[in-house]
């Protein structure tokens, strides 16, 4: 197959954009789908360790994408989509049909590979879509995700409420099914390739670092920060990513090109979007706890809802988070992507903020909550400029690490989170400890100062509108040469 021409019809398009979004869409259920669910397969496992059914996504997609990324990049972008897609709907089913809480593990760690559906969705737009389609399709695929945020956990309450436990899995390994069917038969492939050989030892480096850390940070819930396995996980991860930045550096076709990562173009647009999507993180994971504690416990915060009741509330920031995907991609053409990179961290300093302070009645969190919805025009900003300033034969890559370096930062910060409300205890009720409401204040704080760090490195950004007609400020003049796609 080759590749959308300018001249295709208005519905192969759009199929192929849908059928993309689908897959895209796997990465926000592998958390708003399951997330629901914990409880119940902790009473079916007799476990007090579920939690690693969320971690052990997080883990294995966090340091795999940009390893799919790279292999998209030399490989082929829509043949790598596909052999993920595989391998994610194989875990689906392990995880369906077993009664082992360990091999239910294996099976949650092979769904994490779906965490890079995202990032190679962007670099094969980039590559075959229309260029007049390209920055509306990637705004479109980037906050997609949107809707499942809304349906998530409604979807969830069904399927548990009138199906079984288990079909919550059946249900995310037939959309990858789906999913997979329509990219290849409606998808081309990219026809960009890189014909360097992969540096399986800077890969395995880089893997291995990001895992270290990210198990660190992972238990910085349960270990102190001084503890000795947290500076033996979190410490030993830095040591080996240094040592991998230097074999990098030496090497003559490294894994991830050292002047990719320390370039203003990238670095700015990588870190920017890290913090601020961080900051996503933070919130949206203790935004139900504070909606769900009754009035009672949590003092001056809390409504007593249940999860039904908190998708509820966070309907409109699903509504406009999926607007404003469209919005991006329409105005970027002519205005640019750095203005949204700019502003989306400003107006979720407004909706953190709010909600820290501001919650004595009901409709709070609802309007201020909205404001995260909008903030969410820096995943588009972010995505778009990233395969803009990015060499044409490392999209792939290059999306992969701005995935891993979200989740990681996000990560860090909601497990420092997590520690703040440990030290902030108001009340314990049957051996629960219910956070104090300067616990809460604090933990939105966080959420609101990394808004504002991922606003201050968006200026710092280069303006570049996202057009083909423009060689990536990092190409050099091979890339340059690259044939309109």
């Amino acid at each position: 197959m080759t590749p959308l021409p300018n001249e295709t019809r208005q519905g192969r398009w759009i199929g192929a954009l849908a059928v993309l979004v689908l897959l895209s869409e796997q990465t926000a259920l592998g958390f708003q789908l399951i997330a629901p669910t914990l409880l119940s397969f902790a009473a079916k496992f007799h476990t007090t360790q579920i939690i690693w059914m969320i971690t052990i996504f997080t883990l294995v997609g966090g340091v795999l994408t940009p390893v799919v990324g790279k292999l998209g990049d030399r490989f082929g972008k829509r043949r790598i989509l596909l052999a993920a897609a595989v391998v994610s709907m194989i875990g689906s089913a392990v995880c369906a049909l077993t009664d082992s809480f360990a091999v239910l593990l294996v099976g949650r760690a092979l769904m994490g590979l779906s965490m890079a559906f995202l990032p190679v969705t962007y670099a094969l737009i980039r590559d075959v879509f229309p260029e007049r389609h390209r920055a509306m399709s990637i705004g479109i695929a980037s906050n997609g995700v949107g809707v499942v945020a809304v349906a998530g956990p409604f979807l969830a309450g069904y399927l548990i409420d009138h199906v079984s436990l288990e079909s919550v899995f059946w249900f995310v390994g037939l959309l990858s099914l789906v999913g997979s069917l329509g990219t290849l038969t409606l998808v081309p492939e990219s026809p960009l390739r890189s014909d360097s050989r992969i540096d399986y030892i800077g890969a395995a480096g880089l893997t291995a670092g990001l895992l270290a850390i990210m198990y660190g940070i992972s238990q910085l819930a349960t270990w102190s920060l001084t503890d000795g396995r947290t500076l033996l996980t979190i410490g030993g991860g830095m040591l080996i990513l240094v040592v991998w930045w230097f074999w990098e550096r030496r090497t003559a076709e490294p894994f991830v090109a050292p002047r990719l990562l320390s370039s203003r173009p990238l670095a700015t647009v990588l870190l920017s979007f890290a913090f601020s999507a961080g900051a996503g993180v933070v919130m949206s994971s203790y935004l139900p706890t504070m909606l769900q504690t009754p009035r009672a416990l949590g003092g001056d915060y809390g409504f007593g809802l249940t999860a039904t009741d908190v998708a509820v509330y966070i309907l409109p920031a699903g509504v406009l988070a999926v607007a404003v995907g469209v919005v991006v991609g329409a105005l970027a053409p002519r205005t640019g992507c750095r203005i949204f990179l700019i502003v989306g961290p400003l107006i979720g300093i407004v909706g953190a903020l709010g909600i820290g302070f501001l919650r004595t009645e009901s409709w709070m969190p609802i309007f201020f909550y909205a404001f995260a919805g909008l903030a969410t025009m820096i995943n588009a900003a972010a995505t778009t400029l990233l395969m803009t300033v990015s060499p044409a034969e490392s999209r792939g890559v290059t999306a992969g690490m701005a995935g891993a370096l979200g989740g990681a930062v996000g990560s860090l910060f909601a497990q420092l989170g997590g520690v703040v409300l440990s030290k902030n205890v108001g009340k314990v009720v049957h051996g629960q400890p219910i956070p104090s409401g300067h616990g809460m204040e604090l933990v939105f704080l966080i959420a609101a100062g990394m808004f504002v760090v991922g606003a201050v490195l968006a200026v710092a950004v280069p303006e570049r509108r996202p057009s083909s007609a423009q060689t990536p400020l990092l190409a050099n003049s091979a890339v340059a040469a690259e044939p309109s796609v």
